[in-house]
Formats: C-alpha cells, structure tokens, sequence
C-alpha cells in the first residue's frame, strides 16, 4: 500500500483516491466497532468518487468487451 501522504503530494488524484480507498479498508478491519460505521461512509463515499470520474479505469474485464464489441463492428462495417 502506498503512503497516502507521498501519493497526495503527486498530484494525482486517481492515484490518491486509489491510497485513501485502501487506507481506509484496512483501518476498517482494525477498527473498534464503533469506529466501523464512519469508516465505510467514508470508504463508500470513495469508491462512488472513483466510480463516477469520467477517467475511471475500466476492469480488464470491461476492457477486452470493449475491444471484442470494437473488433466485431469493424468486421461487420467491412463484410467479413
């Protein structure tokens, strides 16, 4: 996991909210249980923050669908 802080100063913000998203996973399973409520509004607010960024990254998964959608339009649009 990388430390959140040196993350944050790059810049990046899918980078930061990739770190913070882990950070807070992993004090949610050392948390106290009166602790765990906050911490997965938090972790859940992340998560939707990096669902909804236009530049999300896509799984492999969605990543070969889409090039097997793109590869079977062009073999359409050329008759093969």
């Amino acid at each position: 996991m990388a430390d959140l802080p040196e993350v944050v100063a790059t810049g990046d913000r899918w980078a930061s909210l990739v770190a913070l998203r882990d950070l807070l996973a992993a004090q949610i399973e050392a948390a106290v249980p009166r602790d765990v409520a906050a911490l997965s509004r938090q972790l859940r607010d992340v998560m939707a923050d990096l669902d909804a960024r236009p530049d999300a990254k896509a799984s492999p998964v969605d990543e070969l669908k889409e090039r097997r959608t793109g590869r079977r339009k062009a073999a359409s649009s050329t008759g093969s």
